[in-house]
């Protein structure tokens, strides 16, 4: 017998009934209850950031609508929700606007519209990348929903609402998916990792979430290259090399040696650090990271509620940065985020580090020499 295929996280552990969604409460709710009282709308338009759960959402509609279960629909494991998670189910059929978004296109799926759904209770489109319909195609489906036919249901996905046609944004039932808390996207990781038996760190896990910056799709492909070598424990170094971070012990010393004022010292590790294949960006964010790890610890008395961090990791930063002052920091912080900023419109961002390094750290010498 060969090997079973290896299936993806982010595929094994996509949700299959509205319980197993993270966050967006306030769609789950509503899309719960209007299956439940058989009051679905014929169109639907799904927006918001990448990652947040859009098509999943999407795909738990159509569960939900053709589910077989006497109770809470969807069930998961009836015959048609299989059939659905599975992508075989001839009455839910999902269509990337991205590649097929011509006149053509949309009146293959109006043709499709004409005949009764085959299996389920209803026929399902979701329409993904939905705003990259043409105008004519776009026109061509306004028709459709202005006349929807009868057990149809269509689902628009897409980030950039504003470039769908207004006649088509009002036809539809509307909701925004936002970001997901890091709270709550730590705890779906734990429950991930526990259910892959691996024993992950809670500050790993919080690493993860923010770095997810609220999509579960970006923390799965995170969590996935972390467990990729199939090590059965989880820590904060895992994390950080696997997002291409420096880590703290080389932003700490670099950071120490501006402080000091020792120019040639930060140039050569911050050599050392691009050498090694950090991206200047990633070394900009986590040195304004740390930095705002050593401010907040100066004001807060248990700052690990509101940091990713470990009290054993804050404690080490808290130590390092004793000398460096609330000015000296916040200062620190605004200089890093300004070049940040400018880094994006540069092709040479390693220089201009250099060049804020040499300026922070001879403003330091001249500081002393006074």
């Amino acid at each position: 017998m060969g090997q079973a295929q290896y299936e993806a996280i982010y595929r094994r552990f996509r949700p299959q009934t509205f319980d197993k969604v993270l966050g967006q409460r306030h769609v789950v709710s509503v899309l719960k209850s209007q299956i439940a009282d058989g009051n679905v709308p014929h169109a639907y338009l799904f927006s918001g950031t990448r990652g947040t759960g859009k098509t999943t959402m999407a795909r738990l509609l159509a569960k939900g609508v053709n589910c077989l279960a006497d109770g809470q629909r969807p069930c998961g494991v009836c015959e048609n929700c299989i059939a659905i998670q599975n992508g075989i189910f001839v009455d839910v059929i999902e269509i990337d606007a991205a590649s097929n978004n011509g006149v053509d296109n949309v009146r293959d799926i109006t043709a499709a519209t004409v005949y009764p759904p085959s299996v389920g209770r209803k026929r399902v489109f979701i329409i993904d990348e939905a705003h990259m319909l043409t105008l004519q195609a776009a026109n061509a489906f306004l028709k459709t929903l202005e006349e929807p036919p009868e057990n149809t249901v269509f689902i628009l996905a897409t980030t950039v609402p504003e470039k769908l046609p207004a006649t088509i944004r009002s036809r539809c039932l509307s909701f925004e998916f936002k970001r997901v808390p890091a709270a709550i996207i730590a705890e779906g990781m734990k429950e991930i990792t526990g259910e892959l038996g691996i024993d992950a760190a809670d500050d790993a896990l919080a690493l993860v979430a923010a770095n997810a910056d609220g999509s579960v799709r970006d923390a799965l492909s995170i969590l996935e290259t972390c467990v990729s070598s199939g090590q059965k424990t989880l820590d904060r170094n895992d994390v950080l090399s696997a997002v291409g971070s420096a880590g703290d012990e080389v932003i700490a010393a670099m950071s120490l040696d501006v402080f000091a004022g020792k120019t040639a010292s930060a140039l050569i590790r911050l050599s050392e650090v691009l050498n090694a294949g950090k991206e200047v960006r990633r070394v900009i964010e986590d040195w304004i990271d740390f930095s705002r790890t050593a401010l907040l610890v100066k004001y807060l008395d248990k700052p690990q509620n509101i940091l990713n961090r470990s009290l054993e990791n804050i404690e080490a930063v808290k130590a390092q940065t004793a000398d460096m002052d609330e000015k000296y920091l916040s200062g620190q912080i605004l200089k890093l985020s300004r070049l940040c900023n400018e880094s994006r419109w540069s092709a040479h961002p390693g220089i201009l580090l250099e060049m804020l390094i040499i300026e922070m750290s001879e403003r330091k010498q001249h500081r002393q020499a006074v």
